[in-house]
């Protein structure tokens, strides 16, 4: 429920930047962080919400089906494998930190190389990652500091 509430929140704000600016991936970053929150017991409804959310992402902004949900569907499945992957001992902030702004990424990248190849996709791609940046930083920060407190 509550990542549907983050795809709206997305939703809103490429609204009304009316499609000037490249809204950073708020609902796969909520997908990532309860992944990395919740570990093993979220893979395949996280799977399923990634897809159904890029489904939704493409019927509304991209015009063909497919694009970002199979691209969110490789990040969330990417996500799981990679922090399955590393020990308790490598799960630092800094990986954290990567993992969130990897989640932001992947998708701009393929975005700017498929879908705005020479429509100044470069230019949106930087501005995005500008927005992307912070906001995969204080989802670390909020992470571990949630991490911390667990453990405390």
């Amino acid at each position: 429920m509550i990542h549907a509430v983050f795809w709206l929140v997305q939703d809103l704000l490429t609204v009304l930047t009316d499609g000037a600016v490249r809204v950073p991936e708020i609902f796969l970053l909520s997908l990532a962080y309860h992944l990395l929150e919740r570990e093993r017991e979220v893979g395949i409804p996280s799977i399923w919400t990634a897809f159904l959310g890029g489904l939704l992402w493409d019927l509304r902004w991209v015009g063909f089906p497919g694009f970002y949900a199979l691209v969110y569907v490789v990040v969330v499945m990417t996500v799981l494998w990679a922090w399955n992957l590393l020990p308790a001992q490598g799960r630092t902030p800094l990986v954290v930190f990567l993992l969130f702004w990897a989640v932001q990424l992947f998708p701009a990248v393929l975005a700017v190389l498929v879908l705005y190849r020479g429509e100044g996709g470069e230019s949106l791609f930087l501005m995005q990652q500008g927005y992307a940046v912070p906001i995969s930083l204080l989802s670390a920060f909020y992470y571990c500091q949630r991490k911390k407190d667990k453990n405390a």
